[in-house]
């Protein structure tokens, strides 16, 4: 059988406070995708047999992301996303997974690239954001 799960995801935006207090931004429909890309370095010689040979780069890329969220009109949360897009800002934000038993929590800092708001006859009406994964993400496990 198989462990896979689904559901059990929320994603919580700093305040930028010491010590920082994430809160639920609600309502989220699409998670972010967290990743990183490394560049590769050809590092191919005289002694390299056949294929080129090659290295990561030290330093990654983040992704971008792209996170969506039913659209409530006035909620403090969502205000404060578009407010940080529209400022430049970039934020510190807390995503947990989890199946029930076992919680994982990512920190990462996103950095705004745009925002829009979606209407719609048929379906839900939605605030979509994209941003820039900036520095680490970092990842703690709990039982």
């Amino acid at each position: 059988m198989t462990a896979a799960f689904i559901g059990g995801v929320q994603l919580k935006r700093g305040d930028g406070a010491g010590p920082e207090v994430f809160t639920i931004v609600p309502e989220m429909t699409i998670a972010p995708n967290l990743g990183a890309s490394y560049a590769l370095v050809e590092v191919s010689n005289y002694d390299s047999v056949q294929l080129k040979e090659y290295i990561s780069e030290y330093l990654g890329d983040g992704s971008e992301v792209d996170i969506s969220w039913n659209l409530i009109l006035g909620d403090v949360e969502q205000e404060g996303v578009k407010a940080d897009i529209d400022g430049g800002v970039s934020r510190n934000y807390e995503m947990t997974v989890t199946d029930g038993t076992t919680t994982l929590t990512s920190t990462f800092t996103l950095t705004p690239i745009g925002w829009n708001r979606n209407a719609s006859f048929t379906e839900a009406h939605t605030l979509a954001a994209k941003f820039k994964i900036s520095g680490a993400i970092v990842d703690v496990i709990t039982p």
